[in-house]
């Protein structure tokens, strides 16, 4: 460690920890995590150690910054509020052996740790930006991430997102069930009120609930549970299953795949069909239609659009052929 970053008060207050490295970060929060525990019995050193040393070093890295003798005072005091609330266990917090029991972990920050080279000039406040995010309630340390971040997705992006998610992990299902539940989580997600998101789709609220909580539960929950590799995988899947009209080809669309369709005014499934031998010219031709369902009254009614053989379609009759499927749909509820 550099005395001349340690020693005096006067360097301390020239400095500042944004130009500390990972471990020398690590140091200064332990010396202060070892100051804050003296005295205290082994026990709270094994629940509470690698937890208080995350608060010291988040403390130091939300002040990144400031003077370094400012941060300390500010880590030792968030040292001191961690004990109160939940060593103490006065004021609640989150840190209870109800929420150890259930699987509680902390994260801890030698086992994450890249080996430092001579040549890495990384500090914490660059290596912070890498960290993989964890499900253990810390809103301060979530609220430095979010800052260190690059600007998130829009609400198109995130819809879009979460649409190949769904398609990825989901096996059979409608694509309209599938781009309503996609529309429904992207919204609330986004902090829109249930009165917006019942307005928006038309539904009750009975209906948003289970829709909102039935697809995270058998979807997107366990889809947060694989590796990056295997949701990678997923989403990929969900790509090939999904494509948006602007993005559409018409290599691809002239593919004989089926393949759902999402246009600003809704989506749609494309399926194709070989003629069997007894269509006479049109004998061992593949063809193809625009289709999509609604639900009137309870009962599931499918309307469809013939665009065309296989090497003949077009974006353009298939966009035209969506608005036909619209007029029969809305004929359904006259």
């Amino acid at each position: 460690m550099n005395d001349e970053n340690c020693n005096t008060n006067l360097s301390l207050a020239e400095i500042t920890p944004a130009e500390w490295s990972q471990a020398e970060l690590l140091q200064r929060a332990g010396g202060l995590v070892r100051e804050a525990l003296a005295d205290s019995p082994v026990y709270v050193w094994q629940m509470h150690r690698e937890d208080m040393l995350q608060t010291a070093v988040i403390t130091f890295l939300e002040l990144a910054a400031e003077p370094a003798a400012y941060a300390y005072a500010a880590a030792r005091t968030a040292l001191k509020n961690y004990r109160w609330i939940h060593i103490r266990g006065l004021n609640g917090g989150w840190k209870s052996l109800a929420c150890i029991e259930k699987g509680y972990s902390v994260l801890n920050f030698a086992d994450t740790l890249p080996e430092d080279t001579d040549d890495d000039p990384q500090t914490a406040v660059d290596r912070l930006a890498t960290r993989v995010w964890e499900c253990v309630p810390r809103p301060v340390e979530w609220t430095v991430l979010r800052r260190l971040a690059a600007p998130g997705l829009n609400q198109g992006e995130t819809l879009r997102e979460v649409l190949y998610i769904l398609a990825g992990m989901s096996g059979n299902f409608y694509p309209e069930q599938l781009y309503r539940a996609a529309l429904i989580i992207t919204l609330l997600g986004r902090d829109y009120t249930w009165e917006h998101v019942e307005e928006r789709t038309g539904l009750s609220f009975e209906e948003v609930y289970e829709i909102y909580w039935g697809w995270r539960k058998r979807h997107l929950n366990p889809y947060l549970q694989l590796s990056p590799m295997h949701q990678e995988m997923v989403k990929l899947r969900g790509q090939m299953r999904i494509t948006f009209f602007e993005e559409l080809d018409t290599t691809f669309l002239n593919t004989a795949v089926r393949k759902m369709v999402i246009f600003p005014h809704g989506i749609y499934t494309i399926t194709y069909k070989q003629r069997s031998h007894n269509a006479g010219k049109r004998a061992g031709q593949v063809e193809a239609s625009l289709q999509k369902m609604r639900q009137v009254n309870g009962q599931k009614l499918l309307r469809a659009m013939h665009l065309g053989p296989i090497g003949a379609l077009t974006k353009e009759r298939l966009y035209e052929a969506s608005f036909a499927v619209e007029r029969k749909l809305a004929a359904l509820s006259v």
